[in-house]
């Protein structure tokens, strides 16, 4: 009987990116879930229910709580788009480093059988069950006073939202805008 871990999840519009020192809002996507399985010819129902959630921010943090989070508009932090960046929610995280985190999420699930016509009985024990894994992808902000506009891409904050060197990615949101050198695009 496969139970399905889930997969963890960041803001639908950031998809894992966040800044240094800022909170990222990272949660799992998992549900209780129902088995018919056959025993001695007679059909039991099994429900596995998710009870306990251990979060690995892949930086060394480790916490483990009782609740899956949640996306920020449903946990009530969202304001504005920009919020999301630094979205406080129950299984947030705050990095103090820049770099690619892999995320890990471990569903404890407690579970329950019911005969036919009867009433649900617990089962002893649980099960942890890893739900897939995410990238939290962390930059640092720099801010440099300008004057007038960019008329070079070779100045200072005029290659794009972010600049990419040697052996760095463009984050995933903006991705699409970034030639295979690390060159802006352009949305």
């Amino acid at each position: 009987m496969p139970i399905n871990g889930g997969s963890v999840s960041f803001e639908e519009e950031l998809r894992g990116f966040g800044y240094i020192n800022r909170h990222t809002n990272i949660f799992v996507s998992v549900e209780s879930q129902e088995f018919t399985e056959t025993l001695l010819g007679i059909p039991v129902e099994i429900r596995v229910i998710p009870s306990e959630y251990q979060f690995d921010y892949g930086d060394g943090t480790v916490r483990t709580t009782h609740s899956p989070g949640a996306p920020a508009a449903e946990s009530g932090s969202f304001q504005d788009p920009r919020s999301l960046v630094d979205a406080e929610t129950s299984t947030s995280h705050v990095y103090t480093q820049t770099g690619i985190f892999p995320v890990a999420v471990t569903t404890t699930f407690i579970g329950e059988y019911r005969l036919p016509g009867g009433a649900w009985t617990p089962i002893s024990g649980t099960a942890a069950v890893p739900a897939s894994p995410g990238e939290a992808d962390i930059w640092k902000l720099d801010h440099r006073q300008v004057s007038g506009e960019c008329r070079d891409t070779s100045y200072w904050g005029c290659n794009g939202p972010v600049e990419i060197g040697p052996g760095d990615r463009p984050p995933e949101i903006f991705a699409d805008q970034y030639d295979e050198s690390g060159n802006y695009t352009g949305p």
